[in-house]
C-alpha cells in the first residue's frame, strides 16, 4: 500500500528525509575534522605519557648521584637487639662499636594504696616538679578519673597519670614522670604533697644535720625510680639521663634497650639494600620508558591485503595489569616511524650499553658485570622478544658486585673525573644528560604538546565555523523545500480549480 498523503501533517515529497540525506554529506568535513581532533588529542595524552615514563627515569638516575644518593646512606647492624640498637646519618663512619649496658636510664613512676573508685579529690593548686621544672594544676574538685584528665592536660609532655584496677571496687593512682634520669626527680608540693601522703603513695621523713630539720618525701611504693643509663664503650663508662644517646658518636644515634653483661656490637656499613633498591627503581623506570617506545612505535606488517600492527610486544610485557595492557593496545603504532622516539630508543640503549670509567678499571666498566644487561645479550638463539632491548637483572650477580666492589659500582653509575666535584660521567649522569631536554621546561616534549596543541586549537575554529555554516545551509535547505512544497499546493488548487471550471461548462451545455 503507497503512503497517504496528508496535508499538513505529511511532506508530499518526503523533505526532512531529503534535507537529512543531504546534510549528511554536507557534515563529513566537520566531521573528519572532529575525528582529526580526537586524534590529536590522543597523541597528547600519548606525549604526556612519555614525558612522565622520563621524568620518573630521570628522577631515578638523579637518586644515583644527587646529595640523596643512597651511597652515602648508612645502617647499623645490633647483635643484640634487645639489649642495643642504632640508627645512622651520612655522617656516620663505617665501624664496628661494641658496647656493654650496665644500666638502663628510668624515669620516677609512683603507684598510691588501693583506693574507692569513687573517691573524691579537693579543690586545690597542686604543684608538681620534674627536676628543675615546676608546674601547677589548678583542680576545681571531683572524682580521681576527673583529676587525672586534669593531671594530663596539664602535664605538658613531663608528667601524666592513669588508674589501675587493683581489685574489684578499687583503684590505684599511677603517676609518673615522662623525664628518665637521675636528676630528673618527680617531685610534690602543697596540695600535691598533702594528696599524696593521704592516699599512700609518698610518706614523709626527717633528714636532721647541726642546723635545719627538713620534713621531706619518698615514695612507699615505687614503680620505678629515676635513673641514668650507664653503658660502656670500649672499656669506657659513662652515663647519660636518656636511654636515647645522640651525643657520643658523629652520626650516630643510639637507642639503649636493656642490660647485659656482655659487650653488643654495633656494626655500621654501607646500606646496601637502599643502593640495590635504588638501582632496581633505575632499571625498572628503564624498562617502562622503553615498553612505552616500542608500543609508540611499532610498525605496521602485512596481513593478506591489508596491514596490521603486531600486538605480541604487549603480550610480552607480563607485568601489565589488564587494564594498562587494554591501553596500551590503543597507543600501539600511534607514532609509528616518529624520528624524535626512535631516536631517543637508540640513544637510551647505548647509554646503558658503554663502558664507564672505574678504580677497577676493565673488571668493572659497564653494567653486565654487575649483572644488569639486555635480554638479547645473553644468548639463546633469536627471538624477536629477545632484542628489544630490555634490561635484566641477575640478583646473585649484583649482591655480589655491591658488597664486593662498592665503590666501582658507585663510579659505574657516577663519577668526578676532573675534581671538582661534579659527577661528569656514568650511566646514571648519561641518562640524566640525555633525558633532560625532553622534560626541561620548554624541552622537546612541551614543544610536542604545544604544537599539537596549536593544531587542535585551528581545528576547533574550523569545527565552529563549519557548525554555523551547516546550521545556515539547513535553514536554508528548509526555506527552499517549503516553499518547493508551497508552491506544487499552489498547482494542485490551480489544477483542481480548473477541472472543477471544466466539469461546470461542460454540466451546463
Amino acid at each position: 500500500m503507497s503512503d497517504v498523503y496528508i496535508p499538513g501533517v505529511k511532506s508530499r515529497f518526503n523533505s526532512e528525509q531529503l534535507i537529512e540525506d543531504l546534510m549528511k554529506i554536507e557534515r563529513v568535513p566537520k566531521e573528519r575534522t572532529e575525528r582529526n581532533i580526537e586524534n590529536l588529542q590522543n597523541q597528547k595524552s600519548y606525549w604526556r605519557e612519555v614525558g612522565r615514563r622520563v621524568t620518573a627515569l630521570r628522577d631515578s638516575a638523579r637518586q644515583l648521584f644527587s646529595f640523596q644518593n643512597p651511597f652515602n646512606e648508612r645502617i647499623v647492624r645490633s647483635a643484640d637487639e634487645s639489649v642495643i640498637t642504632a640508627s645512622a646519618t651520612r655522617e656516620a663512619v663505617d665501624f664496628d662499636y661494641r658496647f656493654t649496658v650496665k644500666q638502663t636510664a628510668l624515669a620516677d613512676r609512683f603507684l598510691s594504696s588501693p583506693l574507692d573508685e569513687k573517691m573524691e579529690v579537693d579543690s586545690g593548686n597542686y604543684n608538681f616538679t620534674v627536676g628543675n621544672e615546676e608546674f601547677s594544676v589548678n583542680f576545681r574538685g571531683g572524682t580521681l578519673k576527673d583529676l587525672v584528665d586534669a593531671l594530663n592536660r596539664r602535664g605538658q609532655g613531663k608528667i601524666s597519670a592513669s588508674l589501675i584496677a587493683v581489685q574489684s571496687g578499687t583503684k590505684s593512682l599511677l603517676v609518673e614522670s615522662k623525664i628518665t634520669g637521675a636528676e630528673n626527680r618527680l617531685g610534690f608540693s602543697g596540695d600535691a604533697a598533702a594528696l599524696m601522703v593521704s592516699i599512700g603513695m609518698m610518706e614523709q621523713y626527717s633528714e636532721t644535720d647541726s642546723e635545719v630539720q627538713d620534713v621531706l618525701l619518698r615514695p612507699v611504693n615505687a614503680v620505678s625510680t629515676a635513673r641514668d643509663a650507664v653503658i660502656t664503650m670500649e672499656g669506657i663508662e659513662m652515663s647519660r639521663s636518656s636511654n636515647t644517646i645522640t651525643d657520643l658518636i658523629p652520626g650516630l644515634t643510639i637507642n639503649v634497650r636493656g642490660i647485659t653483661d656482655r659487650p653488643v656490637e654495633l656494626k655500621v656499613s654501607v646500606n646496601l639494600e637502599a643502593i640495590k633498591d635504588a638501582v632496581i627503581s633505575f632499571v625498572g623506570n628503564y624498562n617502562r620508558l622503553l615498553a612505552e617506545i616500542n608500543v609508540l612505535t611499532a610498525r605496521r606488517v602485512p596481513e593478506g591485503l591489508n596491514t596490521r600492527v603486531d600486538d605480541s610486544i604487549i603480550n610480552e610485557l607480563t607485568y601489565l595489569t589488564a587494564d594498562e595492557a587494554a591501553e596500551m593496545r590503543k597507543r600501539l603504532g600511534a607514532f609509528s616511524g616518529d624520528s624524535t622516539l626512535n631516536s631517543l630508543k637508540n640513544t637510551l640503549q647505548r647509554v646503558v650499553s658503554a663502558p664507564y670509567p672505574t678504580s677497577l678499571e676493565r673488571d668493572l666498566a659497564m653494567l653486565p658485570q654487575i649483572g644488569i644487561s639486555t635480554n638479547g645479550d645473553r644468548g639463546g638463539g633469536y627471538e624477536v622478544s629477545r632484542m628489544r632491548g630490555y634490561l635484566e637483572i641477575d640478583e646473585k650477580a649484583l649482591d655480589m658486585a655491591l658488597e664486593t666492589k662498592i665503590q666501582a659500582v658507585r663510579q659505574l653509575f657516577a663519577s668526578d673525573t676532573t675534581g671538582d666535584l661534579i659527577m661528569d660521567t656514568g650511566v646514571a649522569v648519561g641518562m640524566d644528560s640525555l633525558v633532560r631536554p625532553l622534560v626541561e621546561t620548554g624541552g622537546i616534549i612541551a614543544l610536542k604538546t604545544s604544537t599539537i596543541d596549536s593544531r587542535i586549537t585551528q581545528d576547533q575554529r574550523r569545527v565552529d565555523t563549519m557548525e554555523r555554516q551547516l546550521l545556515a545551509k539547513e535553514a536554508e535547505l528548509k526555506i527552499q523545500y517549503s516553499r518547493m512544497e508551497g508552491a506544487y499546493a499552489r498547482m494542485e488548487q490551480m489544477s483542481s480549480s480548473l477541472e472543477n471550471f471544466s466539469q461546470q461548462n461542460r454540466n451546463n451545455r
